[in-house]
C-alpha cells in the first residue's frame, strides 16, 4: 500500500523540459491513477518522472477537467525550470 507521505517524495527529479510527447505521459499516469491507483512504492520512491508525476496527481486530485489537470503539469514545469 502506497502512503500518501510516499506520493509526494522521490530521491531523483528525472523530468525533461515539457513536450507533447511528456504531455501525453503526465496525463497516461493521471488516468493510471484514476483507473487503478497509485504506482508501487519503489517506483514513486526512486525517480520522478512527468508519468509518475501525472499518477501522483491523478491520486491526490482525482477526476478534474483536462484545464485543471493541465494547469498543474505547466505549474510543475515552471517549477522544474527554477531547480
Amino acid at each position: 500500500m502506497t502512503s500518501p507521505e510516499t506520493i509526494l517524495m522521490y530521491n531523483e527529479d528525472q523530468r525533461k523540459p515539457l513536450d507533447k510527447r511528456r504531455e501525453r505521459t503526465f496525463h497516461d499516469g493521471w488516468d493510471d491513477a484514476l483507473k487503478n491507483g497509485p504506482y508501487n512504492e519503489g517506483t514513486l520512491k526512486r525517480q520522478l518522472s512527468w508519468q509518475n508525476l501525472g499518477n501522483r496527481l491523478g491520486c491526490l486530485f482525482g477526476d478534474v477537467p483536462d484545464e485543471m489537470r493541465d494547469e498543474l503539469m505547466f505549474w510543475a514545469e515552471r517549477q522544474r525550470r527554477l531547480d
